[in-house]
């Protein structure tokens, strides 16, 4: 991804996994949106359902800050990813034989093979790295575009962009239907560089002085939404107001990544330590070889705590990640290699 010394980025880097880490345990450990089990319209059921309505921007965030200072390598962030998908591949296969050993869990194959090392270390594991792949391959188009186009023509392509994904894709699904896919980074991309090119813009500079309305506003809509649509409550069914071209999700988004826009005189205070580690963090709690065991805890510590439980998971979930991430990474990132 984009790298850059400004602290508010580096922030939001980290608040941006965050979210992903608490989506993740919120729908799969705590199990409190109606993912795994229905959905229960209680205290505890309608709080899930509101923080679910912030962490669901982690992902957006993330490609908006791409978005924001742009890709200007091709392959060198291609190689990079695949290799590192590759060493933390490996790394969660070999912490997850050892986890059943000693926690033996359901879904959870404990058996070592040749096949199943090869399975493990495939960037294709990890659908946002498929995605993201794909976003660098078409970044030289995009970024040759937004040389030569003006204000005007990038409005108006914008309008193109966002009709095709809210109506063609998210309201009809005709493509693009959740927003796990290319298409809704292309729009997330070309939002982002949007807001820094034209920070004047009436739409950028009202989400700019008001960005607390409207994240509150979103969150409101959303969870008014989900409440009010009983089918999604049964299991299984993931609710459209979740979908990250969902057009709140994306307006709550924008209006999060504005909030560290215009923070002034941030400091790092430590922050970039962590933050060029983030990418291990969501790869080791999203490897198939892990996820059940992150599940696991998560479930465990909101049945026997509550919402603290849940905290803790995350908490739990981030260090341990990030304790594994800097283990991985350092040595790969080391000059002898050169995986930069």
């Amino acid at each position: 991804m984009s790298s850059s010394r400004d602290a508010r980025f580096e922030w939001l880097r980290v608040c941006a996994i965050v979210f992903v880490a608490a989506h993740h345990v919120l729908l799969f450990g705590a199990d409190v949106c109606g993912y795994l089990t229905d959905f229960v319209p209680d205290a505890k059921g309608v709080c899930g359902v509101v923080l679910n309505c912030v962490c669901v921007t982690g992902v957006n965030l993330f490609v908006m800050i791409s978005g924001w200072f742009g890709i200007r390598r091709l392959w060198q962030p291609i190689v990079k990813l695949v290799v590192e998908c590759a060493a933390f591949g490996a790394v969660c296969l070999l912490l997850s034989l050892l986890l059943y050993r000693f926690f033996p869990i359901e879904n959870v194959d404990g058996r070592w093979s040749w096949l199943r090392l090869w399975e493990s270390v495939k960037f294709t594991n990890w659908w946002f790295i498929v995605h993201y792949l794909m976003l660098v391959l078409v970044a030289p188009l995009l970024e040759t575009a937004l040389e030569k186009v003006g204000r005007s023509q990038l409005e108006k392509i914008l309008v193109g962009v966002l009709v095709f994904n809210f109506i063609f894709g998210f309201w009809w699904g005709y493509v693009n239907t959740s927003g796990y896919n290319v298409v809704n980074f292309v729009m997330l991309y070309l939002l982002a560089r949007y807001m820094r090119l034209y920070p004047e813009a009436k739409v950028v500079s009202f989400l700019r002085h008001n960005v607390w309305k409207v994240v509150i506003v979103c969150v409101a809509l959303m969870t008014a939404w989900f409440l009010a649509d009983k089918q999604s409550w049964s299991t299984r069914h993931s609710s459209m107001v979740w979908n990250y071209n969902c057009p709140l999700v994306v307006i709550e988004s924008m209006a999060l990544f504005m909030a560290f826009v215009r923070m002034k005189n941030v400091r790092p205070q430590g922050i970039d330590k962590i933050s060029p580690y983030v990418i291990g963090l969501y790869l080791v709690q999203s490897s198939p070889n892990m996820v059940y065991y992150r599940n696991a805890m998560g479930r465990c510590l909101f049945e026997e705590y509550g919402y603290a439980g849940f905290v803790c998971a995350v908490a739990v979930l981030l260090l341990l990640s990030y304790m594994l991430s800097v283990a991985v990474l350092v040595p790969l990132r080391s000059k002898k290699l050169g995986i930069r």
